[in-house]
Order: C-alpha cells, then sequence, then structure tokens
C-alpha cells in the first residue's frame, strides 16, 4: 500500500507576533534551537516516509519552509511546499 504523507504547516498568526513573522512562520518557529517542523520530518525520515507535502498558508511561508527544508534536507527528503490555495493532486 502506497501512502502519502501530507504536513499541515500552517502559515503565520496574529495572535504569535513577534515570534511569527513574513520571515519565520509558525513551522520554523524554534524550540530547543530547532525548527518545529524538523521534529516531524526527522520521524518521517526515520520511518522512511521520504515523499512528503508540507502545506503552508500564504506565499512568504511557503518560500520560507521550502528554503529552509531544501537546505536543511538536501538529498534526503523529496518535499512539495505548495501554499493552500493551490490544487493537490493525490
Amino acid at each position: 500500500m502506497d501512502f502519502q504523507v501530507v504536513i499541515l504547516a500552517g502559515g503565520t498568526s496574529k495572535k504569535l507576533v513577534p515570534l511569527v513573522s513574513k520571515e519565520v512562520p509558525k513551522a520554523l518557529l524554534p524550540v530547543a534551537n530547532r525548527p518545529l517542523l524538523s521534529y516531524v520530518l526527522e520521524q518521517l525520515e526515520l520511518s522512511n516516509l521520504k515523499d512528503l507535502i508540507v502545506v503552508v498558508e500564504g506565499q512568504d511561508a511557503a518560500l520560507s519552509v521550502g528554503a529552509w527544508i531544501s537546505g536543511a534536507y538536501v538529498d534526503r527528503l523529496h518535499v512539495e511546499v505548495p501554499t493552500q490555495h493551490q490544487k493537490i493532486s493525490f
């Protein structure tokens, strides 16, 4: 059976200002000096699930999250980062 992993990572939040901004969406908030999203990606990688979709809200958040993932997980994971307004096909 094939699985498609979809992670709903949010975007920015007015309630979390000044912790969250256009440059630092919720998924990249540091927890113990690592982005929150890194904990999820690490567990999926250890489970040998390496084809992922990370959905974020807003183009700025998608660019920030996509750039961070491509730098941190280069050649380790295949990750698409569409915004919530883009169509996702399974």
